[in-house]
């Protein structure tokens, strides 16, 4: 009975050793600050060294911990290296066995870019668990399978080192995101609004942070450039004209906007067009019509603006000549003429009575 008794108890214990092995899983971090500028290209191949074998990236998957393991990933890295050549052996190994390494393991989304916790909670807590979103979908898509999020790592930071400009960059490009998706399509602007995590990272040069920031801004302005009015100079000759406008959308998907047009002085009169409807990829092109009210040169400004009335890009100047008499200036000026005329009659009339006399 006694050995019996030990057994059973040999056997309860060999039991539970899996369960207290599990409490002390390898933690493994996958992180790295990004090697890409904000158009989506490499900026230097530092990352084909660390993703070698015997590089500090490469090392974590070809020599890893010994299981159970759990996987703490930022997307971002993992977008850096599949915008690396399609050649670069090092780069295509190193995701082959990232997606082999961790089928059989527990895996965790780091926000995207791992920015500081702690600063982006304070600047932007609905931006941060939008990077956390991003980080676990694309790692999902690459990966084939559901993966949980760590919202924790990290958020023990207190200090931070990030440079003002970078700051402000950071605030104003999310600002003006968050005002353009009155009218693009949020979708559209989904890498854009995930990469500028990166200005808020703390493992960065000031040199290399204000670069990132600059490359945020020239970036940014490259997307609203994607609608846009195209400039051009026009000849009236008519009292009713209706001139050509062309607007762009280069973006994926349609867009609706109001036109809106003002002159530049009362020598003509316009009016804004509501609700224009710009298919994916396109150039449209509207008529607008005018009325001419005197010749001369003249501008129109031209925006394209939300519902509330404020430009979402840049203003287009349209540029007129106009050389027509319209009906109320003829009138004006034959009046005028007549008036001139019945004056000298009057004059020469007393003239001719003082010459009488």
């Amino acid at each position: 009975m006694k050995i019996r008794a030990t057994l059973l108890v040999l056997l309860f214990l060999v039991l539970l050793a899996p369960s207290a092995s599990a409490t002390s899983s390898h933690e493994i971090i996958l992180v790295e600050p990004t090697h890409r500028n904000f158009a989506g290209k490499l900026v230097d191949d530092e990352l084909t060294t660390l993703l070698a074998p015997d590089g500090r990236l490469g090392k974590l998957l070809f020599f890893p911990a010994a299981q159970p393991r759990i996987w703490l990933i930022d997307a971002s890295l993992i977008d850096d290296v599949k915008a690396m050549p399609e050649e670069n052996l090092v780069a295509q190994n190193w995701l082959r066995q990232l997606q082999s390494i961790t089928n059989q393991d527990v895996v965790k989304a780091l926000a995207y870019g791992h920015p500081n916790l702690h600063f982006a909670s304070r600047l932007a807590p609905s931006e941060l668990q939008y990077y956390f979103v991003a980080s676990q979908s694309r790692l999902e898509d690459f990966l084939k399978r559901k993966v949980t999020l760590d919202t924790a790592a990290q958020s023990g930071v207190k200090v931070s080192v990030i440079p003002d400009d970078a700051v402000r960059s950071y605030m104003d490009i999310r600002e003006e995101i968050a005002f353009i998706t009155t009218v693009i399509p949020v979708g559209e602007l989904d890498s854009l609004r995930a990469h500028i995590a990166s200005l808020l990272v703390l493992d960065l040069s000031k040199e290399r942070q204000a670069t990132l920031a600059s490359d945020a801004r020239a970036a940014l302005a490259a997307e609203k450039h994607k609608l846009r009015i195209i400039a051009g100079k026009y000849r009236l000759t008519s009292e009713n004209e209706k001139v050509p406008v062309t607007i762009v959308n280069d973006f994926a998907q349609p867009i609706v906007v109001t036109l809106h047009l003002s002159s530049e002085n009362p020598r003509v009169q316009v009016k804004s067009v509501r609700k224009i409807t710009l298919p994916p990829h396109s150039k449209t092109q509207l008529s607008i019509p005018i009325t001419v009210i005197a010749s001369g040169n003249t501008s129109l400004t031209a925006s394209l603006v939300n519902v509330k009335g404020r430009p979402i890009v840049e203003p287009t100047i349209l540029t007129l000549s106009v050389s027509v008499i319209s009906p109320a200036v003829a009138w004006f000026t034959t009046g005028a003429a007549i008036l001139l005329f019945l004056g000298a009659i009057a004059q020469s009339v007393r003239r001719v009575r003082r010459s009488r006399k």
